[in-house]
């Protein structure tokens, strides 16, 4: 069961194949939302107009945030910056490009990536364009960045790093793309020496921060079946590191754990996503292709739940927040359970129309970025 606005389809006979999946997809009927007892809320803190939103091709922009504001971007080149606490805007600038890749911030530097193949890099203090480079197609994750290079991954499996206070280019390096992948890209993920890199073939890349050599290569899962559809293993999640543990998902395949520095595999479970996963207390928590939300044992991958009751509901990313994780599913509801048991503990509809964005965890606040350009803050009551 596949999102197909999602597929780059490359020949009539996948697209004969796709239609055919799709029309067995309608015949099925997503979960009704089940009655429950709440036992916490969340309250809204502040909510604030970032823009146009997104537009109907696919981009997952993603709010970021630093030790004082919050920032959001929208796909007419617009950038905004706010109070985290309160949400007044601090400023807004427009960019002369469109985006598609957004936003990352660090060490005052803000960068996002274009439909027309540039990286752009902002001031976060006032939104001041500090550099703009064309690199080899478009962009459709967010930036990373350490200070010293800003990496980004491009539409075309090719990795670009680049001066962080220049924008000149430091290194590149280029990787093969299937026949047919997902329409997304994620993001690449740094830590010490290191840079991770996740492509559409299921394969995790590390390569050295300072030249971009490549230090091992990894693979979650192995692409299966006869048509290139049932081949499809992207890695569209971004991969999570954490201590000395790397994590990530495919889709159509497993949800694998690795040793960080020399890439071996610790662990494996069956899991099809395509999305971000998140970690909190020893457990990973994981959005499924058919809609359950699962935790997972991060030392050992042991499954310790699964909440299969929001089948279909087509859910996003998993976001911890306190002692619980939430997602939201395509009719605007947020769901919010227990890390520990699984156990629905509230639900509400957030502000906005459409949620394809990642939420981000900011101590114990939650950021909302609907696809309309609603920006808002909630924490728990």
């Amino acid at each position: 069961m596949i999102r197909f606005t999602r597929l780059l389809c490359l020949t009539a006979c996948v697209l004969l194949a796709a239609c055919s999946s799709n029309d067995e997809k309608k015949a099925l009927k997503p979960a009704e939302l089940v009655d429950f007892d709440a036992t916490i809320a969340l309250k809204k803190v502040w909510g604030a107009k970032a823009g146009s939103g997104q537009d109907v091709r696919y981009t997952r922009f993603v709010p970021a945030v630093d030790e004082t504001t919050a920032y959001a971007a929208d796909v007419d080149g617009g950038v905004f910056a706010f109070d985290k606490k309160t949400g007044k805007r601090k400023w807004r600038v427009k960019t002369d490009y469109l985006t598609s890749g957004a936003i990352n911030v660090f060490d005052g530097v803000l960068a996002i990536g274009t439909y027309d193949a540039r990286v752009v890099a902002l001031s976060a203090q006032t939104g001041e364009t500090l550099w703009s480079t064309e690199v080899s197609s478009e962009i459709l994750a967010p930036p990373a960045n350490n200070g010293q290079v800003v990496v980004v991954q491009t539409i075309d499996s090719r990795v670009f790093a680049l001066d962080s206070k220049t924008g000149e280019l430091r290194w590149s390096y280029d990787h093969t793309t299937p026949v047919l992948t997902l329409r997304g890209t994620s993001t690449p993920v740094m830590a010490s020496s290191q840079v991770f890199v996740a492509f559409d073939n299921g394969q995790i890349i590390s390569l050295s921060n300072s030249d971009g050599a490549q230090t091992w290569e990894a693979r979650v899962s192995q692409p299966k079946g006869r048509t290139e559809l049932e081949r499809i293993v992207d890695i569209d999640g971004t991969p999570l590191v954490d201590g000395g543990m790397i994590y990530a998902a495919t889709y159509h395949g497993t949800l694998a754990a690795f040793a960080r520095t020399q890439g071996r595999m610790i662990w494996q479970q069956d899991l099809s996503s395509h999305q971000n996963l998140s970690i909190s207390r020893g457990r990973i928590f994981a959005s499924t292709e058919e809609d359950s939300v699962a935790a997972f044992d991060a030392a050992s991958g042991a499954i310790l739940w699964k909440n299969d009751q929001l089948f279909l509901r087509n859910i996003g990313a998993p976001t911890v927040i306190g002692d619980y994780v939430a997602v939201i599913d395509e009719n605007g509801y947020m769901h919010v359970l227990s890390q520990q048991t699984g156990e629905f503990v509230y639900r509400f509809k957030p502000s906005g129309d459409g949620f394809r964005s990642p939420m981000v965890s900011d101590d114990n606040r939650l950021l909302v970025l609907s696809d309309d350009g609603v920006l808002s803050s909630y924490e728990i009551k």
